[in-house]
């Protein structure tokens, strides 16, 4: 294993000029390249234990579920904001902690993905590495209950495309594509990044059915039983991608879950299985809100078969400079957008919208619960919350646990997060 030290010179230097392996400030290191040319040999090296109150100052803690903590942080040393992404260490193994951080070194080149740094260490309860910042935070958070609009989707969807052919490409299968890790850069979504690499695998890889994010998840995975293993294949993606895009347009899911016993999809399936021979064809209300030429690609990328499904994102080119909403919206399909059976909207949180925000936050103090932020009250409760995650290390098991799967909200810092290191190392974060 490779050791990754701290150096007498101090603690983590940052580059503020350039990106992984571009800077001028920081001479290269010999013994190890970023990123390899093996992207499948996971490496694996000894992370260095940190304090993290003594090497960061906490601003926000920007996302934070079982999967660990996301945290935007200044470091001390160069001033410099970046986001921590930490992985609990009861619930991620360390080998899965490599396999996320290598994934997301590799691919981090790419315009359209995410950039992790290499800067990564361990703290008593958390396996950490770091990424740029994402000032606009995640799709979730920016699609309203009508969607985006048609010229701001295919935006999106040029660009995640981009990113997932680039993924395919090193014969990977990212498997977990929502909109929970789509982050956004600018406000008019011409720059869009794919995060998170927890789920990501070698195509053609067995893979153990976990807890899939259901909406997004195609029928063939959902015919899986929890626990048994399946394969990784690039459809999954193309899946998942056309879900993402399809609530980029509506705001709508198109159903809960591609199963049998979602009434949505059932009418899905009655659709596209339709000849229209012996009984009449009955669109779902929500594609009749789409183009006859959207309605075709996304039969294609929404095929049940996945023998049947294409393996890439090349056809979806085809249909970018046509129209995808339908040119005039008639009662019936205005209908579709006002639909009371928890699609639309309600599958957001309430930070998506003003409204549903607003009466959550009176509602909160109707009960007397207070609702505005005390900045060094809240920066003391984040010191307090570092110093209770301590876990005790004899206690630890790392072979246990399962692999996380998270969303980074990152964002954007002008440079490479380093650590000085020894002469055979360089060490490495809705």
């Amino acid at each position: 294993m490779m050791r990754h030290q701290r150096s007498n010179t101090g603690p983590l230097v940052a580059s503020k000029d350039g990106g992984p392996g571009t800077t001028d400030s920081i001479p290269p290191i010999k013994g190890k390249k970023v990123a390899s040319s093996n992207i499948h040999k996971i490496r694996e090296f000894e992370l260095e234990q940190v304090i993290l109150s003594e090497e960061f100052d906490i601003l926000q803690i920007v996302g934070e579920g079982w999967f660990g903590k996301i945290l935007l942080v200044e470091h001390r040393v160069t001033d410099t904001e970046m986001v921590l992404k930490a992985l609990p260490k009861p619930y991620v193994t360390l080998k899965d902690f490599y396999t996320e951080f290598h994934y997301g070194l590799h691919l981090g080149s790419h315009k359209n993905i995410i950039t992790t740094y290499d800067v990564a260490f361990e703290t008593a309860g958390f396996y950490v590495f770091s990424q740029e910042y994402a000032p606009l935070g995640d799709l979730t958070s920016n699609v309203s209950e009508n969607g985006i609009g048609e010229l701001y989707t295919k935006r999106v969807a040029k660009q995640l495309a981009a990113a997932l052919g680039f993924v395919h490409m090193k014969d990977l299968v990212h498997r977990d594509v929502k909109l929970d890790n789509v982050l956004v850069f600018k406000s008019d979504f011409s720059r869009v990044k794919l995060c998170d690499f927890g789920e990501t695998r070698k195509t053609g890889t067995s893979v153990r059915r976990r807890n899939e994010w259901l909406p997004y998840s195609p029928p063939d995975v959902l015919e899986v039983a929890t626990d048994d293993t399946y394969k990784a294949e690039t459809s999954q993606d193309i899946w998942q991608f056309a879900i993402v895009v399809f609530v980029c347009l509506t705001g709508c899911l198109p159903w809960q879950k591609a199963a049998p016993d979602d009434p949505r999809y059932c009418r899905y399936l009655y659709w596209i299985n339709s000849t229209g021979v012996l009984m009449p064809i009955r669109q779902p209300k929500l594609f009749k809100i789409l183009s006859n030429k959207a309605q075709r690609w996304f039969r294609k990328f929404l095929e049940p078969k996945p023998d049947k499904r294409p393996n890439d994102l090349s056809e979806m080119y085809k249909y970018v400079e046509d129209r995808w909403l339908a040119r005039s919206l008639t009662s019936s399909t205005n209908d579709a957008w006002n639909e009371e059976d928890g699609l639309c909207p309600s599958m957001y949180s309430f930070h998506s919208s003003a409204d549903e925000k607003n009466k959550l936050l009176q509602t909160l103090t109707a009960y007397g619960i207070e609702t505005t932020v005390d900045r060094g009250a809240k920066k003391d409760r984040i010191k307090a919350w570092i110093q209770s995650s301590v876990i005790e290390e004899d206690k630890e098991d790392d072979n246990g646990g399962e692999g996380a799967n998270g969303n980074v909200n990152g964002g954007r810092q002008n440079g490479v997060m380093r650590r000085n290191v020894s002469s055979e190392s360089r060490s490495v974060s809705k």
